[in-house]
């Protein structure tokens, strides 16, 4: 195989015969490779072009002429990819139009051999006719003038008029467009035509920018937005104060999209069911951004770049508080109790981290912890995302703090077994009430407990009785805190029996003054809340995503050798080689200089050196990005092209706090749909129906009208219609970039069918 390497522009291309002979050609980029293909193969060329400027390294001029091409045909290439797809740009449908012409006498002699041999082939004919005229006669020219009098084929459109009518196509929506305008209900529906009434004396808002006004102006003509029932969660947003909380992070001036746009579309993607921000392609931008009041929502990569500014100023810690603060005033939160429980996240990245306990695979593996505080109902107050190597007692000291900082006194955690600690205990004692389960405790010490009460709670029959208790730590345990005297302490032991399997279990609690009943109930919910509390997000959101992958996709992915290795070394042997050549040109030119002195031979020279020079550059550069690339590299991360972020906690915690936001959200509008559907079994699933439906939407004066799809379904139609009213009540705003109030209507006009009617 011979290498070589050319230079055009800022690109090194490395040109080579592979074993089947083969001319392929590698375009590199600042020692990456960004193409590849075979230079003799028009296809190939043509395809590497468009990938060229479509990935925005090069103008159509450098892809021209880097893959053999003029820079209109590249333009002209890029035109029909986009109008006709990509096989039509690929396609090379030049030639010959038209068959060869024979003269009347041959066209005559072919003709009459045809109707004597009604049964022979083409190719005999043709093999006759050489004979009986003593010329050439090819078996297409047979073919052509057997079918000359056959009826025609309708002929197909050629390329150049689909794209002929294509153009027109598109100059005649550009004329119309203005007056293209959707079909609302207004007029068929009496409530909304009442409310266009109404409305159509108020004031329009102001827009401050060019791209405001059009939006203003496209939602003043109406659009049809498949995510219309989403606009309902803009209830919570606007209750929580959501722009207020986010005015901790500075105005970024020339930027578009501010941390109300960006974190605006994670919380209502994460309501719409979309698994991570990647999954964000598959969504139209338009009717994303009307989610946050602006004409289009940031795509996938933008987004990521605004979530990493935001987590760059790490102010998650300031906006948890804010949150779980402003949830606690709303009445959000039932102060009473609060669990405090883990969830593993496992890791699948190629940074060393801590290792942490996976309970679903038995097995240490490398991840993060969430935990989450949840109140009596399950509804979480905060999380709080750590590495591994933390152990939980820290992180329950740390969360009875953050609670006393929100005001609640003394606040009483609930947690499981993985917090026992007699020394924490007792620092705990100071500023909080635990209640957990009993760890040491034999069996014995509960059986011989007298006055066991029977009792229902939480729909388990069981028996209890209560007592004190003095609890110990080993001295070892002490010497390995680093204490010379163990700890000890008296705690409440509140023996439970169950009485179905007639075991016994044991609370230790620090709370003098609950009932016994109460602190039994508590530790049961546990179960209930706050495990079920992970279960219910892991199936409703996606709490084991963090924000740079996704953790579904790299479990099924697995890490293969990175082929951009295999590339760069053949590049470093190219360049290897013509810096070898190049050597050999200059050593042959101050040979045949010799001692005389020639202007020519030494500009020669001179012109050679400065060539080597620069591939000794490219060869440096090569061999620094070849040492920096990982010998391993997971499929998915092949296919993105670009390494994702691992370990950013900050992005986690901020993600995670749209999570919890997206749960309160969808708790209001399930405590507002009670009064509309009173069945308890599906009540979450029809909301979320309603909420994820598509609809109308038209801005009449101050107000944004929007009209979700009808149902067909009569008992869901008339709950949807409820709701509607009852939101209405509470007099909405968008939040977001553009000040509108929001009115919610059912359609309800339905399509009517077609029926024949009989003539007789």
């Amino acid at each position: 195989m011979q290498l070589s390497c050319q230079k055009i522009e800022g690109f090194l291309i490395g040109s080579e015969y592979d074993h089947k002979g083969r001319h392929i050609k590698t375009v590199f980029l600042n020692a990456m490779p960004v193409t590849r293909f075979d230079a003799d193969e028009n296809a190939e060329r043509r395809q590497a072009a468009i990938q060229l400027v479509e990935l925005g390294l090069c103008t159509k001029t450098i892809a021209g002429e880097i893959c053999g091409f003029h820079r209109n045909t590249v333009a002209d290439l890029l035109k029909t990819k986009e109008l006709l797809g990509l096989e039509a740009a690929l396609n090379d449908d030049r030639g010959r139009k038209g068959p060869i012409k024979y003269i009347n006498e041959i066209q005559e002699h072919i003709q009459q051999l045809l109707e004597n041999h009604p049964d022979w082939s083409d190719q005999k004919i043709a093999n006759q006719a050489k004979k009986d005229l003593g010329m050439e006669v090819s078996r297409i020219a047979v073919t052509r003038i057997r079918i000359k009098h056959e009826p025609p084929q309708p002929k197909l459109p050629s390329k150049q008029e689909l794209l002929d009518m294509a153009r027109v196509a598109e100059e005649t929506a550009k004329e119309h467009s203005p007056q293209q305008q959707l079909k609302l209900p207004f007029d068929l529906d009496p409530e909304l035509k009442q409310k266009q009434e109404e409305l159509a004396e108020t004031k329009p808002p102001e827009a401050k920018t060019k791209a405001e006004e059009q939006l203003i102006e496209d939602l003043q003509h109406g659009v049809r937005t498949s995510f219309a029932g989403e606009l309902m969660h803009h209830l919570f947003l606007e209750e929580i104060g959501f722009e207020e909380l986010l005015s901790c992070y500075e105005y970024q001036y020339g930027s578009r999209y501010q941390a109300l746009d960006a974190l605006g579309t994670i919380f209502h993607s994460i309501n719409l069911g979309f698994p991570s921000i990647e999954s964000l392609k598959l969504a139209n931008a338009g009717d994303l951004g009307l989610l946050i009041g602006q004409s289009r929502a940031p795509e996938k990569e933008t987004l990521r770049g605004l979530l990493g500014r935001l987590a760059s100023q790490e102010k998650s810690p300031q906006l948890i508080d804010d949150v779980a603060r402003s949830l606690l005033e709303k009445d959000r939160i039932d102060k009473e109790v609060f669990f405090i429980d883990g969830h593993f996240l496992p890791y699948y990245g190629l940074h060393v981290i801590a290792k942490g306990y996976y309970t679903v695979r038995r097995m240490p593996l490398k991840g993060n912890e969430i935990y989450a505080v949840t109140d009596l109902q399950g509804r979480p107050l905060f999380f709080l995302t750590e590495s591994c190597e933390i152990d939980f007692r820290p992180m329950i000291a740390r969360s009875a703090e953050m609670l006393i900082g929100l005001g609640i006194n003394r606040p009483i955690l609930v947690f499981d077994r993985g917090g026992y600690g007699v020394h924490f205990f007792k620092e705990l004692n100071q500023q909080a009430d635990f209640v957990t389960w009993a760890k040491h405790l034999p069996e014995k010490a509960m059986t011989e407990l007298s006055g066991f009460i029977p009792m229902c709670i939480a729909g388990e029959e069981i028996e209890i009785a209560k007592t004190t208790r003095t609890i110990r730590e080993t001295t070892q345990t002490a010497k390995n805190d680093g204490r010379d005297e163990p700890s000890s302490m008296e705690v409440r032991l509140v023996a439970i029996k169950f009485q179905k399997s007639g075991k016994y279990m044991g609370i230790y609690t620090n709370n003098t003054e609950k009932p016994a009943h109460e602190i039994v109930y508590y530790m049961l919910q546990r179960w209930g809340k706050s495990e079920n509390f992970f279960k219910e997000s892991l199936a409703w959101f996606n709490l084991d995503y963090h924000p740079g992958y996704d953790l579904k996709e790299l479990e099924e992915q697995p890490f293969v050798d990175n082929p951009d290795i295999a590339l760069i070394r053949k590049g470093i042997k190219a360049l290897k080689k013509d810096i070898k050549e190049l050597q050999k040109e200059i050593d042959l030119r101050k040979y045949k200089l010799g001692d005389r002195q020639d202007k020519r031979i030494e500009n020669k020279i001179t012109k050679l050196e400065q060539e080597k020079a620069e591939k000794e550059t490219e060869l440096q550069r090569f061999e620094t990005r070849l040492s920096q690339l990982p010998d391993k590299i997971s499929i998915l991360e092949l296919l993105k092209g670009r390494a994702m972020n691992r370990c950013d906690l900050e992005k986690k915690k901020l993600y995670d706090l749209m999570q919890c936001l997206a749960f309160h959200s969808r708790e209001r509008l399930v405590e507002i749909f009670r009064d509309c559907y009173n069945d308890p079994r599906d009540i979450k699933q029809i909301l979320g129906m309603i909420t994820r439906r598509s609809g109308l939407m038209q801005l009449i004066g101050d107000t944004l009208v929007v009209i979700i799809d009808g149902i067909d379904n009569k008992k869901y139609r008339k709950a949807a219609d409820k709701l509607c009213h009852k939101l209405n009540e509470k007099e909405m705003t968008l939040v977001g970039r553009l000040k509108v109030k929001l009115s919610f209507h059912l359609n309800k006009i339905r399509k009517r069918k077609f029926v024949p009617v009989d003539d007789a």
